[in-house]
C-alpha cells in the first residue's frame, strides 16, 4: 500500500500487536496501517452501538477551548458543520455563539438521540465519504479526531474543503505521534489503537494542507484532549508537560483561499 499522504512506496514495520501493524514511510515518515492488508474498523469501540449516550454538556472547557480556538479565526454569523460530531457537544457550543450549525456522525442511534434532544440544529447520519453529497456549504468545518479514522485523508480532506466556502476555516485535531510521550514510549504510545489508521505530526499536517491547497493559519498542541479542565492544579501540570513537548494532541487550523 503506498504511503496515504506522499504515496511513497518504501516504507518499514514500526510496530506490530496481534491485531494491526503501523508501518512507516521511509520517503517522509508518516506512519499508517496497510487497510488492504487489514480489515477495517475492526474495534468495537469505533463501531459501537451509542443508544445511551448519557448526559451532553457542551460547557466542558476543552469543549470551550475548542470553541475559543475557532472564534480566534472565524466569525459569527455564519455556518458550521461539525464532523464526526460525537455527542455533539462542538456542535451546540457554537450554535450558542451565532453560528447555524450541522452535526454529522456516523452513529445512527447517536444522531437520532441528539435530533430528539436539541432539534434546533441539524444533525444527519453519514460517512465522511458521502459528504460530498450534501448542497450546502459552510463558514467553519470542524473534524475533532476523525482523520486518524480515514483510510484515504488527502482526499478525505479534499472532499472537505469542498464543502468550504471561500475564505472559511477549517478545524483539525488528531492524536499527535510527534509529541514528546509518544516518542519516548514507543510501541506502548496509548494512541496506538486498532481504529487508528493515520498518526500524525505537525509536519505532515502541514504537507496534508499543503496537498490540499490550504494555508496553515495555527498549530496548537495540548498535553490531552481534555485540556484544560478548570480544576487549576491539573491545568497546572498538563500545561506545563504541554509546555515541555508532551503534547499528545494537535490541533491544526486552515483557510480555504478565495
Amino acid at each position: 500500500m503506498p504511503c496515504p499522504l506522499c504515496d511513497g512506496i518504501r516504507q518499514t514495520e514500526f510496530a506490530r500487536w496481534p491485531q494491526f501493524a503501523v508501518h512507516e514511510c521511509l520517503s517522509c515518515g508518516f506512519r499508517f496501517v496497510d487497510t488492504t492488508a487489514t480489515e477495517y474498523p475492526r474495534d468495537a469501540q469505533f463501531v459501537y452501538d451509542e443508544r445511551l449516550i448519557g448526559p451532553i454538556v457542551s460547557d466542558q472547557p476543552h469543549v470551550r477551548r475548542r470553541v475559543r480556538d475557532i472564534l480566534r479565526f472565524a466569525k459569527a454569523p455564519g455556518t458550521a458543520l461539525d464532523i464526526g460530531c460525537g455527542k455533539g457537544e462542538v456542535s451546540l457550543l457554537l450554535s450558542r455563539k451565532g453560528f447555524t450549525c450541522t452535526g454529522v456522525d456516523m452513529k445512527a442511534h447517536l444522531i437520532d438521540e441528539l435530533a430528539a434532544r436539541h432539534p434546533e440544529l441539524t444533525w444527519r447520519c453519514a460517512m465522511t465519504s458521502e459528504l460530498e453529497l450534501m448542497p450546502e456549504r459552510f463558514d467553519v468545518i470542524t473534524m475533532y479526531h476523525v482523520l486518524e479514522h480515514i483510510p484515504d485523508p488527502v482526499n478525505a480532506l479534499r472532499a472537505v474543503k469542498r464543502l468550504a466556502r471561500p475564505g472559511a476555516l477549517i478545524a483539525l485535531e488528531v492524536p499527535n505521534v510527534g509529541g514528546l510521550e509518544a516518542r519516548l514510549r514507543g510501541s506502548k504510545w496509548h494512541y496506538y489503537k486498532v481504529d487508528h489508521i493515520n498518526y500524525f505530526r505537525p509536519i505532515d499536517l502541514n504537507r496534508l494542507a499543503a496537498r490540499c491547497g490550504l494555508r496553515v493559519v495555527a498549530c496548537r498542541g495540548y498535553q490531552h484532549f481534555s485540556y484544560p479542565q478548570d480544576v487549576r492544579w491539573k491545568d497546572a501540570v498538563k500545561g506545563a508537560l504541554g509546555r515541555l513537548g508532551f503534547r499528545d494532541v494537535v490541533s491544526i487550523f486552515l483557510r480555504v483561499e478565495a
